[in-house]
């Protein structure tokens, strides 16, 4: 089933930019590409922590929405989340993993995540993600 979206997230989405943080590059382009298909402005890719930090900071990129997985080489996701909360004031996060604890959720969400996403998800669960952010 799949989940129809009104104008108002239509046009909320428009006037999105979403920066995804995502090592496994399968992941990467199926994120971006539901994204895309969501309506998003404009949606840039990172291959890891590093990278997503690199593309903040340089201002390479000003996302509005970070989709960051958790578990990566290197900089995790946390280190991302609090690298760009500390960046972008008002930026939200929304931490995605394969982790699906109760513990793991707490933790982002202590750590600043605005959403949390457990692997693997659908379009329809990014979607209530998404209105969560929005609002409704």
């Amino acid at each position: 089933m799949t989940t129809q979206v009104d104008q108002g997230f239509v046009e909320w989405m428009s006037d999105k930019s979403f920066l995804v943080v995502e090592d496994v590059s399968s992941s990467r382009l199926l994120e971006a590409s539901l994204l895309r298909g969501l309506g998003a402005r404009t949606v840039v890719t990172a291959v890891d922590g590093a990278d997503a930090v690199s593309k903040l900071e340089s201002g390479a990129t000003q996302p509005d929405i970070i989709i960051c997985d958790w578990l990566m080489p290197g900089l995790d996701g946390i280190g991302v989340l609090e690298h760009a909360k500390r960046l972008i004031p008002g930026i939200k996060v929304v931490m995605v993993t394969s982790k699906s604890g109760l513990e793991d959720a707490k933790l982002a969400h202590d750590k600043g995540a605005d959403g949390y996403v457990a692997k693997p998800f659908t379009r329809e669960t990014l979607l209530a993600v998404l209105k969560r952010l929005r609002g409704v």
